[in-house]
């Protein structure tokens, strides 16, 4: 808090006061009157001044290094306070371009709590959201291309970091560089819209491509076991919702979901393998409820287990088998020895 020049109480003359370092207030602990607030010191490192303000770094531009950060004070607020004069200066002093990736390399941290994942997101982020000169020349950076989210009423900077951090888990899961992620299910906790982290991942998943291109790398990892280990975490969450719905007579139900799954994916080989994972077990759940009628689950239960609506599943559900006959009929009768249904 600045210093004030208020020794009494302009009210009762009380020269008992509080001086109330958070609210930025000058108060007479005898009658209660309000001498003088906002008293804010605009030059001390730790000022935070407006919806607007937020924390960015100086002294360096390595991530993770919360001890560099200081504050950029709001035009308008210092306006209003007359102290205009002081944010050419300020933002000089304290203005570092790596503010958007201590953001949301933290909202990584909150989401994931792992430092493998910590780990590979910080070269994803030194890559997209730092201006860092070992990475000129790949096009723009996704830092600029988010502003597409800025466009709708309450989609505010918040909102953005939380879009990036979702979008390079997704990208991250996506490359294979850490397990799978089910990106839709922190999208939902955070209230973002689905198309914004697709959107989001694709402009980080391009210029990590580019990147990547220029160094001739592959950024994929291996294909078939990215798909493994989403059918397994699906095939997880399926058991947990089951488990924890307390549903009766479902065991009888995974043992089948799990035969069917070896059978019609078959390690990438199968003939239902070009299907996402989670409409695949989803597919393969529905129709297990048919064989299994003991087992009280609905389809749109089942949907929303795997992120899914009942009308994109039943969507496929309705499509030729491989072999032209029911769908239905194929996933249940299948044998992957014989090859035929």
């Amino acid at each position: 808090m600045g210093e004030t020049n208020i020794t009494k109480c302009t009210e009762c003359n009380s020269r008992d006061l509080d001086k109330d370092e958070i609210k930025g207030e000058v108060v007479c602990n005898d009658c209660g009157t309000v001498l003088d607030e906002m008293q804010i010191d605009y030059n001390h490192p730790s000022t935070q001044v407006g919806e607007n303000a937020h924390i960015s770094s100086t002294k360096n531009d390595s991530l993770g290094s919360r001890t560099t950060r200081r504050t950029i004070i709001d035009r308008k607020e210092a306006r209003k306070a007359g102290m205009g004069n002081l944010i050419r200066a300020e933002q000089k002093a304290h203005a570092k371009k790596n503010v958007r990736g201590h953001d949301i390399l933290d909202k990584i941290k909150e989401l994931s709590n792992s430092e493998s994942v910590i780990k590979a997101a910080e070269d994803v982020i030194k890559a997209c959201f730092t201006k860092n000169p070992e990475y000129e020349g790949y096009g723009e950076l996704p830092l600029n291309q988010m502003r597409f989210m800025f466009s709708e009423q309450g989609k505010d900077a918040d909102y953005v970091i939380s879009v990036c951090a979702v979008g390079t888990k997704k990208m991250l899961s996506d490359f294979g560089r850490i397990g799978f992620y089910n990106w839709q299910e922190d999208a939902k906790k955070l209230g973002l819209e689905a198309n914004d982290v697709l959107v989001a991942s694709k402009i980080i998943t391009e210029r990590i491509k580019r990147i990547c291109r220029g160094a001739n790398l592959n950024p994929y990892g291996k294909i078939q076991l990215r798909r493994s280990r989403a059918l397994y975490a699906f095939e997880q969450k399926l058991r947990h919702c089951i488990r924890e719905k307390k549903v009766a007579n479902a065991e009888s139900l995974l043992e089948w979901v799990t035969e069917r799954i070896h059978a019609l994916d078959n390690d990438g080989d199968g003939p239902m393998s070009d299907i996402s994972p989670n409409m695949l077990l989803a597919m393969i759940t529905i129709c297990g409820l048919e064989e299994f009628k003991e087992c009280k689950m609905t389809k749109k239960g089942v949907a929303e287990i795997f992120n899914l609506t009942v009308g994109g599943v039943n969507a496929k559900l309705k499509k030729d088998a491989p072999d032209t006959t029911n769908i239905k009929s194929f996933i249940k009768n299948f044998n992957r020895h014989t090859g035929v249904a």
